[in-house]
C-alpha cells in the first residue's frame, strides 16, 4: 500500500503542482500517527487502569510526558528541520514513533510506560507535524489555509481508527494493538517522508504553483523560494509573537486534556465503550468536512479572523460538552457544529498565523519555541484533569475551565496589530 501510495505521490503530472503531493503525503501520513499516537490514546486508559491499578492521573501524565518533550524540543526540533530540511527529519522521527510504541507494548512498569511515552513524543516532535507543516509553510503562501486544511483533515479523519483500535484491544489486547501501530507507521508513513522536498525552488518552482520570478532580482528569488521572513530574535522582539504564544497556551491546553479524557468522559456519563468511540467517528466526520472548508474560507476572508472564531466555538463547544450524557443526547450536534468546528479552524490555522506573521524562512524555529512556551500548561492540563476526576468523579468542570480558556485565546488573537509578513515584504524588500 505505502509503495503504491508513494509511486503515485512522487509521479507528479505536470498539471499539478508539486506542493499538493507534500499536502497529500502529509494527509496520510497525520491520519495514521494522529488516530494511532493521539486519538488511540484513549483506548488504553482502561486497560492500563485494570492491569497495573494505576490512577487515572498517572496514566494521563504519560501524555503530558509527551506534551512536555514535544514542547522541550519543539525548539531543537525546529533548528534541525530549518537546518537540515524536513525530509531527513521526518524519517528519524518515524523510526522513533516505531520504538516509542514497541517499547510502550512491552511496558511492565510505570517508568517503562513513561520511557515509551517520551520516546513517542520525540517521533512525533521531529515527523508528522513539524517536518510536513514547515514545508506546507514554504510550498504554499496565498494558499496556505487550503493546503493545511486539507493536510489536517488527515489527523482529525484519524479518529477513524480509533474504533479499530479498541476492537483490537477487546479481540487481542492492548499489547497486541501497539504492536500492530508500529508495523502501519514503519511500511506506511517511513516511506510517506520521502515525498518531502525543502522548498519549491527545488524543483524550480514558486510559491503556490505561480510562475517563478526572475532570478536576476535577489530579493524576488527569495520570496519565490518561499524562503523569506523574520529570525527568532526579530520575532520574540514583537508583541504579536507573545499574543500567539498565549493563545496557544490556552488552546493546547484545552485540547490536550481533551484529547486524553474524551473517552473516559463519554464512558462516565453513560455511554459504552462502542457509542464513545462511534461519537468520536462522528467527530472525524466533522473534520474530513470543516478542514478543508476552514482553510478555503480563512484564505478567502482572513486567517486571523476565522482564527479567532475558532475560539470562540471551541468556547461554547467545551460547554456543550461538558454537559453532554446519555440522557442529553441532543446536545451531540451542538457540539459537532460547535467544537469539532472551531477545533478544525484551530488545527488548520495555528501553524499558518506563526507563519502569516513572520514568513517562512525561520517558521519551524520560530513556531517550536511557541510551543515552548505552551508546554507547561499542556503538560499540566491532563493530569489536572485525571486529578478532578479521581477526586469528584465528573470531567465537567474542567471543561468548563477550558471554554474560559478559550475566550482568552480569542481575545490574545484580537488584540494583534501588526501586519502580515507577506505585507511587509511588499513595502520593505529589504527586510527578506
Amino acid at each position: 500500500m505505502a509503495v503504491t501510495v508513494l509511486r503515485r505521490l512522487r509521479s507528479s503530472s505536470e498539471h499539478r503542482f508539486y506542493g499538493w503531493n507534500i499536502v497529500a503525503a502529509g494527509a496520510v501520513n497525520n491520519f495514521l500517527t494522529a488516530g494511532l499516537a493521539v486519538w488511540g490514546f484513549g483506548v488504553y486508559v482502561s486497560p492500563l487502569r485494570e492491569e497495573f491499578g494505576w490512577s487515572t492521573a498517572a496514566i494521563a501524565a504519560g501524555f503530558s510526558i509527551r506534551s512536555f518533550q514535544q514542547g522541550f524540543l519543539a525548539p531543537l526540533a525546529g533548528i534541525i528541520v530549518d537546518r537540515f530540511g524536513p525530509r531527513q527529519v521526518a524519517v528519524v522521527g518515524s523510526l522513533l514513533m516505531v520504538a516509542g510504541l514497541l517499547l510502550f507494548a512491552s511496558t511492565q512498569s510505570l517508568w517503562m510506560y513513561y520511557l515509551a511515552s517520551v520516546l513517542m513524543a520525540m517521533g512525533q516532535s521531529a515527523s508528522s507535524f513539524t517536518a510536513f507543516s514547515t514545508a506546507v509553510m514554504r510550498w504554499f503562501a496565498r494558499k496556505r489555509g487550503r493546503a493545511m486544511g486539507t493536510m489536517h483533515a488527515g489527523n482529525g479523519a484519524g479518529y477513524f481508527l480509533v474504533p479499530g483500535v479498541a476492537f483490537i484491544v477487546a479481540v487481542g489486547g492492548w499489547r497486541e494493538a501497539l504492536v500492530i501501530s508500529a508495523v502501519l507507521v514503519l511500511v506506511i508513513a517511513l516511506p510517506l517522508a520521502l515525498v518531502l522536498r525543502n522548498s519549491p525552488s527545488d524543483l524550480g518552482l514558486a510559491p503556490d504553483g505561480d510562475a517563478p520570478l526572475p532570478r536576476a532580482d535577489s530579493t524576488a528569488t527569495v520570496n519565490a523560494a518561499g524562503l523569506s521572513g523574520s529570525s527568532l530574535g526579530e520575532a520574540m522582539h514583537t508583541s504579536t509573537f507573545w499574543l500567539i504564544a498565549l493563545a496557544q497556551a490556552c488552546g493546547g491546553a484545552s485540547v490536550q486534556g481533551w484529547v486524553v479524557h474524551t473517552i473516559p468522559h463519554l464512558e462516565n456519563v453513560g455511554f459504552s465503550l462502542g457509542a464513545a468511540t462511534m461519537i468520536g467517528v462522528g467527530y472525524a466526520v466533522c473534520q474530513l468536512i470543516f478542514r478543508p472548508a476552514t482553510g478555503l474560507i480563512a484564505d478567502r476572508v482572513g486567517r486571523k479572523r476565522i482564527f479567532v472564531i475558532s475560539f470562540l466555538l471551541q468556547s461554547v463547544g467545551m460547554l456543550a460538552f461538558a454537559s453532554l450524557s446519555s440522557e442529553r443526547f441532543w446536545l451531540l450536534p451542538v457540539y459537532y457544529a460547535t467544537f469539532a468546528a472551531g477545533q478544525a479552524a484551530w488545527v488548520v490555522l495555528q501553524a499558518a498565523i506563526v507563519a502569516d506573521y513572520f514568513g517562512p524562512r525561520r517558521f519551524a524555529t520560530i513556531n517550536g519555541v511557541v510551543n515552548t512556551i505552551q508546554m507547561p500548561v499542556g503538560v499540566i492540563s491532563p493530569i489536572a484533569a485525571g486529578y478532578v476526576f479521581d477526586h469528584a468523579g465528573s470531567y465537567a468542570p474542567v471543561f468548563i475551565v477550558y471554554s474560559g480558556m478559550s475566550i482568552v485565546a480569542a481575545g490574545s488573537i484580537l488584540l494583534i496589530r501588526r501586519q502580515t509578513w507577506g505585507a511587509r515584504a511588499e513595502t520593505l524588500p529589504a527586510a527578506a
